[in-house]
């Protein structure tokens, strides 16, 4: 028996076959994201999870949940194990875990409640698939905004929207933003879920009515695929290049001391040499994070080596490097994970320094409490980058005027806040230098890539997502790659790509957006929390 139909419960999977559609769901779901990419798959994969937990009883959904998530979280960051090992893939997948494992309580839970609902008033029946679907859609972005932020600024990767990168879908989230899109993309899931979800006697709804429900769907979601990005005017144009070491850039790569600045230095006069042979120029120049190591700015050789480049192409030069500062609050130092504007004449005043380093990786929260639990581990990351404060948006002197430019630093790209202050500070265009190395040849960095490709839709702007090693892309505001490197080599890839001004719906009111479809998911809850609590009274009584 496939579904369970107790007297005085709503109708549910039975435990054995939850649990398979919750692994089988997280499996999909992990498939739909790069580097295998079938994101088609993405949509059957949350709404397998979703029924695993539909109107189920409390204890199979906690274990449903606990499945589905672990199978996904645990393919999802395999890439984590590379160099580390198994204890921070465990750890960091685990802790991801918990939160699908609420996710599962809290639908099923409010599925259920709606459900007993309109047992309770009949008028209700004809909004109860809708009801569930939409509470449901709110609980998964409570969850996906819980994650991001909780423990130590939390975790933003796997999110629904991510695998809908180059979708015929992904011009949405340029209107609704990334919160908005998850809520879409679940909502769906959901719909189908709730319509086709076989009823009590007492809730039956006629297979017309489930027909019309899914053709009305089926139109909404192929209209959508028509929806253009919001387009926002262009002020001008800039030709940017950007410079791929493929330095040996991991933790525990075998490398001399300069190394990594040196092949980005080769990389550059490669380039330049290259553009000089067709008497072609370039008005930007980019350089991967950590790509001059250890202050650049104290080491005058280096410094001018850069400036010189600089003057070579007459094009400032965006450089990522670790600083540290002296303060009288900080007379041992901090350290910042940052970027620099280099010109002709050496390191500019012009600086970002890193807002949202990475827990366990760019610093260690509670570093005596985890060192008792994995030393070696924890000794590894020496270095605690502060938080910085700088606005994430530089300016700098080109050819055609001076720029504005957004700065990400690596997971800086995934965490929503960073969009909007980069837009709010008046961006023109997007830089996004990251280090990907210590993920080798896995699928971290194409997974990376898609979710730098959905923050140029989102902002409107055309950005330049450079590599140590790869995958690098420089993608217009519409989503689509002008120009990529094959990764793991040294290369450079130019392009001229618009400079634009204004703000996206997705931007401007995807806080709202988030905080709209928390809001749902929280009264839907309650009302099926409230609807539970008075069928049991009333049943008691009869």
């Amino acid at each position: 028996m496939v579904f369970q139909r107790a007297a005085g419960q709503p109708t549910r999977l039975a435990w054995y076959i939850s649990l398979p559609a919750a692994a089988l769901g997280g499996v999909l779901f992990d498939l739909a994201s790069p580097s295998v990419a079938a994101w088609p798959l993405a949509l059957p994969g949350i709404a397998l999870m979703l029924a695993s937990w539909w109107q189920q009883r409390v204890g199979v959904a906690l274990l449903a949940g606990l499945v589905g998530g672990a199978s996904y979280w645990f393919l999802h960051i395999s890439w984590l194990t590379l160099y580390l090992g198994p204890l921070p893939w465990i750890g960091l997948a685990g802790v991801m875990t918990v939160w699908m494992v609420l996710l599962g309580f809290v639908v099923a839970l409010a599925t259920r409640g709606l459900a007993r609902l309109a047992e309770l008033r009949p008028g209700f029946v004809t909004w109860l698939a809708p009801a569930q679907a939409i509470t449901v859609a709110g609980l998964w972005v409570l969850r996906e905004q819980g994650q991001i932020t909780l423990p130590y600024g939390g975790f933003a990767w796997g999110r629904a929207l991510f695998p809908f990168a180059e979708s015929p879908w992904n011009s949405l989230v340029s209107w609704v933003g990334f919160a908005g899109m998850s809520a879409l993309i679940v909502l769906v899931a959901a719909a189908v879920v709730a319509v086709v979800w076989p009823r009590n006697s007492e809730i039956r709804i006629s297979s017309r009515h489930r027909v019309t429900a899914i053709s009305a769907m089926t139109i909404v979601v192929i209209a959508a695929t028509f929806l253009p990005p919001f387009h926002l005017p262009t002020t001008s144009t800039l030709r940017v290049a950007a410079v791929q070491g493929n330095a040996k850039a991991a933790i525990f790569d075998n490398r001399e001391a300069g190394a990594v600045f040196r092949d980005h230095v080769t990389g550059t006069e490669e380039l330049l040499a290259e553009l000089e042979s067709r008497n072609e120029s370039v008005d930007l120049i980019v350089w991967p994070e950590n790509s001059a190591e250890f202050d650049l700015p104290g080491k005058p050789l280096r410094e001018i080596e850069v400036a010189q480049l600089s003057a070579r192409a007459n094009a400032p030069i965006v450089v990522g490097t670790i600083l540290q500062d002296f303060t009288p609050e900080s007379p041992d130092g901090v350290y910042s994970n940052s970027v620099v504007v280099v010109d002709r004449f050496g390191v500019t005043d012009e600086r970002y320094d890193k807002r949202f380093p990475v827990p366990f990786a760019e610093y260690m929260p509670n570093r005596e409490f985890f060192r008792m639990l994995a030393p070696d581990l924890v000794d590894l990351v020496q270095l605690e980058y502060t938080p910085g404060e700088r606005s994430p948006v530089l300016q700098a002197e080109t050819t055609r005027g001076v720029v504005q430019l957004g700065a990400a630093i690596c997971f800086d790209m995934v965490i929503d806040d960073q969009a909007r202050v980069m837009n709010a500070d008046e961006a023109q265009l997007i830089l996004g230098p990251t280090n990907n190395a210590d993920f080798g040849h896995t699928d971290q960095s194409a997974q990376q890539l898609s979710i730098a490709r959905l923050r140029a839709i989102e902002s409107g702007r055309a950005l330049v997502n450079i590599s140590t090693v790869g995958t690098s892309a420089i993608v217009m505001p519409d989503g689509t790659s002008i120009a990529a490197l094959t990764p793991f080599t040294r290369d450079a890839m130019v392009a001229e790509v618009p400079l634009v001004e204004g703000t996206t719906p997705g931007i401007l009111l995807g806080p709202w957006f988030a905080a709209g479809w928390m809001l749902i998911g929280v009264v839907g809850f309650a009302v099926g929390a409230i609807a539970s609590y008075v069928n049991r009274g009333e049943r008691a009584k009869s």
